[in-house]
């Protein structure tokens, strides 16, 4: 019975609706949702009809985002996204229209579908490239098979085109549709529910985003691990259902997107050429930089989750080494090391995510971390100083960038500009950081924060060689880079912090290793020692800090 009435209610509801009497239909929902607590696909069709009544599109979009939680197939949905995203993005419009056909199993509201598609073509010149899917086979026919399985049940025909790359991506690409976008896809990942048209909209998101890459399930390439914890097959594809929904923010501008899932446009293969398949592992690297360096965006869509059947593959060392040396002499810089993106530091701002900030990285490499800052902080103005030129010229497509010494440089910023400083391994580079320090205060705002992180010289791996073999031996990277000028314990980053004039508000540190029996030993020895003992000293291997200036 109580079902028979709820049934009864949304059919009232749906008949305001039809005739027109929103305000009978406003409080009917409302009064409705209050009594039952249920709020369903159904529910969110009527809440967002009553939104674009209104001309509140905020409540357009928040219905659509509850409805498609519940389920991720209602084409009606599809089509108030559609009328939600005409307002700014045709394109994207499209698409809506397009995966809204493809649920649609009424006649009658299919060639009303149609008919909006023919008028955004014909009469709008709205159009949207098609997408051929290109499966790079290793010669798994079970695995191509359910992959191609994946595509047929997740996507409309009119959408895709698949072209199995056997022999390498140049030859397959004269199977290519001439207009059609490229999807380089692993033969080993599965297609969730509406993963293709979700990275679809990322590319389409903005003109200059270039190529758009999905999520997966084995923590891929400097990707945090989305489905941690979960690995039986079909709560992967109830996962996907979950993610592959809309989102306030879904975007992360990186350098560049692993190769497993990949969407580029026509056009810019058309400009930057294809991957360069002789850098093996590392050929989307350098198609990622490619396409920084002609303008264009790496868009990784973080509501478009492909399930990765096998754990990344990885070439052999003898291999990487001949590949990295090449791509380092192509591009004029080392560039695993200029490449990586840090997400601890960012992840210490505070601020609401829509808050207007500004934020200057001292050492932002390619920029990095300066997109990830945008992905968190979509209004903030990102600023940095590279010292490197050729890494300079990439960072600058991710923010204000200027290249220079930042010892030697005059500072253009006004006073107390900055909300955050950003400063990730950089001070023990400095002959003078605590100069850097000062000079940077002033541009500093009352109440803004400095970020830093500096190695610990303390650390056991450094002190027992030392002690033990009498060695101190530097290496390209870690505490004893030989780049390293300076170098610090707890308590002298401390002083340094406090002598630059600024108070540590929090002080942390990130572990390395595991220390044996013989580093154990030495440890237990030298904390015996000291006037304040601690253990932990010797285990940090990284220290982090976020300070504050002080009256001076």
């Amino acid at each position: 019975m109580k079902k028979m009435a709820e049934k009864t209610e949304l059919k009232q509801i749906q008949d305001a609706l039809l005739s027109d009497n929103y305000e009978l239909a406003e409080w009917m929902l409302q009064d409705y949702l209050t009594k039952t607590e249920l709020y369903d696909d159904m529910t969110a069709i009527f809440d967002a009809a009553l939104g674009r009544y209104y001309k509140d599109w905020k409540r357009v979009w928040s219905a659509v985002r509850r409805g498609l939680m519940h389920n991720c197939r209602n084409y009606e949905l599809y089509l108030m996204l559609g009328e939600y995203c005409l307002q700014n993005n045709p394109c994207q419009s499209y698409l809506c229209y397009e995966n809204a056909l493809f649920y649609c199993n009424d006649l009658e509201d299919q060639e009303e579908i149609r008919k909006l598609l023919y008028e955004m073509e014909a009469v709008h010149k709205i159009h949207v490239n098609k997408t051929a899917i290109l499966i790079q086979s290793c010669d798994a026919l079970e695995q191509t098979r359910l992959c191609i399985k994946s595509i047929h049940m997740t996507t409309p025909e009119s959408a895709r085109e698949i072209v199995i790359a056997d022999h390498g991506i140049k030859e397959a690409m004269a199977e290519v549709p001439e207009k059609a976008d490229i999807l380089f896809l692993s033969d080993d990942t599965l297609l969730t529910e509406n993963a293709l048209f979700w990275l679809r909209m990322g590319l389409y998101d903005r003109k200059e985003n270039g190529a758009a890459g999905s999520v997966t399930n084995t923590g891929q390439d400097r990707y945090p691990q989305i489905a941690e914890g979960v690995s039986d097959a079909s709560d992967l594809f109830v996962f996907g259902e979950q993610t592959n929904i809309p989102w306030k923010y879904p975007y992360e501008m990186q350098i560049f997107l692993s190769g497993f899932a990949l969407l580029v446009r026509r056009a810019v293969i058309e400009q930057a050429g294809l991957p360069e398949e002789s850098l093996g592992d590392l050929k989307y690297e350098d198609f990622g930089l490619r396409l920084s360096a002609e303008g264009y965006q790496n868009v990784l869509c973080k509501n478009s989750f492909i399930i990765k059947t096998k754990k990344q593959h990885v070439g052999c060392e003898e291999n990487l080494s001949e590949e990295r040396r090449k791509i380092d002499e192509k591009w004029g810089f080392h560039t695993k090391y200029y490449l990586g993106v840090r997400r601890d530091l960012p992840g210490l701002i505070m601020e609401p995510e829509e808050q207007p900030l500004h934020v200057l990285e001292i050492g932002c490499g390619c920029g990095a971390v300066l997109a990830y800052i945008k992905s968190l902080h979509p209004n903030a103005e990102v600023y940095g100083v590279e010292l490197i030129s050729e890494v300079a010229k990439i960072a600058v497509h991710f923010g204000n960038v200027l290249c220079g010494d930042v010892e030697q440089m005059d500072y253009p910023w006004e006073e107390e500009f900055f909300d955050y400083i950003i400063m990730g391994d950089v001070l023990e580079h400095l002959s003078n950081p605590e100069l850097v320090l000062r000079k940077l205060r002033k541009h500093l705002r009352t109440g803004g924060h400095i970020l830093i992180s500096m190695p610990n010289v303390k650390h056991y791996s450094v002190l027992l060689p030392l002690i033990c073999q009498d060695i101190f031996p530097y290496s390209d990277s870690g505490i004893l880079d030989r780049t390293h000028v300076k170098m610090y314990t707890g308590t002298e980053i401390k002083n340094l912090i406090w002598k630059s004039g600024y108070e540590i508000e929090a002080m942390g540190g990130h572990l390395y290793g595991v220390p044996g029996e013989k580093e154990q030993q030495m440890i237990d020895i030298l904390t015996r020692l000291m006037e304040e003992p601690s253990r932990e000293s010797f285990m940090v291997y990284q220290y982090v800090v976020k300070a504050t200036k002080r009256q001076v």
